[in-house]
């Protein structure tokens, strides 16, 4: 039977060659969490017309300052999680051995 016959090579393994568990990717579980909470207020503005009304009148009541800021932060925001995660990613490297 070839590798891509075998149904338990599609999976990563949950314990590494060493014997430990393999460890957790922050990096999705943020950006998961993240991206079902912009989901959940997407959802929650959409479900009330008078809601939707509501955020349209704030969108086109911004300054083109105002807009600028708020994608600024919008931007800022990606990245600090962003380096979070990386500092996370880091310090587990560091704690896993190399394998050779």
């Amino acid at each position: 039977m070839t590798d891509h016959q075998n149904p338990t090579t599609a999976y990563p393994p949950t314990v590494t060659p060493s014997g430990r568990p393999a460890p957790v990717r922050w990096g999705g579980v943020v950006w998961g969490v993240l991206l079902t909470l912009f989901a959940a207020g997407t959802l929650y503005v959409l479900s009330s017309a008078d809601r939707a009304d509501a955020v349209g009148g704030w969108i086109t009541a911004l300054t083109p300052g105002s807009a600028w800021a708020l994608g600024a932060a919008a931007v800022g925001l990606i990245i600090v999680v962003s380096a979070l995660l990386g500092g996370i990613r880091a310090s587990q490297r560091r704690r896993i051995p190399a394998r050779f």
